[in-house]
């Protein structure tokens, strides 16, 4: 008796074609098993896949494929070509694989043979016939997703959380735009999932769960850009609070076992090798630290430095006005550099010289050696004056000015430790600590 493998796939836009669903090809497999009284060792299902798709990207192919490898299968039946396959270099990629292992495929509704040199080249001209019509769908698909972007349209029912569709346009769904909002701010106030999913739930007794959470944090939807269009929907965040996440997400705050709250986790790395400082606490005095893991774990680093979370805590307050000051001053010189000048006519002189000095090498007065000495300086001045010539991005100093305003050292203290943390976060955007014990840090402006 042969061993059988079924296999049956469909992509998102035939699933709902009768005939192809998952359960229609799977009840038609099982009815000709039955029939042929052949053993079923596997059944193996790609749903939402097209077969245009890398068999790399199919992992029910790739489960069977397993099982051929490891001698489990001799025969592999499909209802039709087009469920196998619509690209022939993939098709011939997976047939190697059978041929190698002597393991036969068929299909139940059509007649192939891949035994004979007429057979291959019939499978040859479907599979080309298949893989057209794929790439033909394909391009009335793209012309239709582009007008819907053109109109602002979304392109499928499924919407963010926080949205709805009215009226063919993403807007902001009343019944949960309070919540999103609400979760948006928390986190970015506190940098924790966690945290601000248990906010959202207290406050307005909405559940989004971790990894839904997590994927709208990484979603441009938020700050009004969806499907790769600007202002597609209205925004909850603005592209700034939006890249500002981003950065905070890649400084997530460890959880410890004994749940106590570091004040700067995620926030402090190593001068000596950038790797992320972690909080320890002293056993014996039960006091906070931070040091280098890298050293202890990887032995990559020679940042020995055991400093106390007093210690650094103490260092921002006393300096973190002056550092204020210090960003306006430098903010405010490099606008002044910048007042009257014409880096547009700059970039245009240094342009000219170039196609002089181009001139030059291509009558040969010049040698390539003395072409590319003298292009090198001016090609690096122009990429610096278009750097120059763009827009300066103004720090947001009133945020930080409200914070750091009169009696906010005595404010600070009152606060509990977890509040403690997020106020350090909203200020800070990474603090480094060297192997001299000097510290120095960046403001989230």
């Amino acid at each position: 008796m042969k061993r059988v493998a079924l296999y049956i796939r469909v992509s998102t836009a035939e699933q709902s074609i009768h005939g192809l669903s998952l359960e229609a090809q799977q009840s038609s497999l099982d009815e000709w098993a039955r029939r042929e009284q052949v053993e079923v060792v596997g059944r193996y299902a790609d749903p939402g896949i097209s077969a245009r798709k890398k068999a790399a990207k199919r992992p029910g192919l790739q489960r069977m494929l397993e099982d051929v490898r490891a001698g489990k299968i001799d025969l592999i039946v499909f209802t039709k070509l087009d469920r196998w396959f619509r690209n022939v270099g993939e098709y011939y990629k997976v047939q190697e694989v059978l041929e190698q292992y002597h393991v036969d495929w068929k299909t139940i509704y059509e007649d192939y043979d891949t035994s004979t040199a007429a057979g291959r080249l019939k499978i040859n001209i479907m599979l080309s016939v298949a893989q057209d019509e794929a790439d033909r769908t394909s391009e009335r698909i793209k012309v239709v997703f582009d007008a819907k972007r053109e109109r602002r349209e979304p392109l499928t029912g499924n919407c963010p959380t926080g949205y709805r569709i009215e009226g063919k346009k993403l807007v902001k769904d009343e019944a949960s735009q309070e919540a999103v909002a609400a979760f948006f701010r928390k986190y970015l106030a506190s940098g924790s999932i966690s945290e601000a999913q248990a906010h959202i739930w207290e406050e307005y007794h909405f559940r989004i769960e971790y990894q839904l959470a997590s994927k709208m944090l990484d979603s441009p939807a938020y700050y009004g850009s969806y499907y790769g269009v600007e202002d597609m929907c209205s925004p909850y965040i603005t592209k700034d609070e939006f890249e500002k996440i981003q950065t905070m997400r890649k400084r997530t705050v460890r959880k410890v076992k004994d749940s106590r709250v570091y004040l700067f986790s995620g926030l402090i790395v190593c001068g000596e090798c950038g790797y992320r400082m972690g909080g320890r606490t002293n056993t014996r005095g039960g006091t906070a630290f931070y040091n280098c893991p890298s050293r202890y774990i990887r032995k990559a680093c020679s940042n020995s430095v055991n400093l106390a979370e007093s210690k650094i805590e103490r260092f921002l307050m006393e300096t973190i006005s002056n550092k204020l000051s210090q960003y306006r001053v430098g903010f405010d010189n490099l606008k002044n550099s910048r007042k009257g000048r014409n880096y547009q006519a700059e970039a245009a002189a240094i342009k000219t010289k170039l196609s002089r000095l181009k001139e030059l090498y291509l009558e040969e007065l010049i040698s390539i050696e003395e072409y590319r000495k003298d292009q090198e300086p001016l090609k690096a001045r122009l990429e610096e004056l278009t750097e120059q010539a763009k827009p300066i991005k103004t720090p947001d100093f009133g945020r930080v000015e409200a914070l750091l305003s009169q009696g906010w050292q005595s404010a600070y203290e009152d606060l509990d430790r977890a509040s403690q943390r997020d106020f350090w976060r909203i200020l800070i955007k990474e603090i480094r600590i060297y192997p001299d014990r000097s510290i120095d840090y960046d403001l989230q402006l």
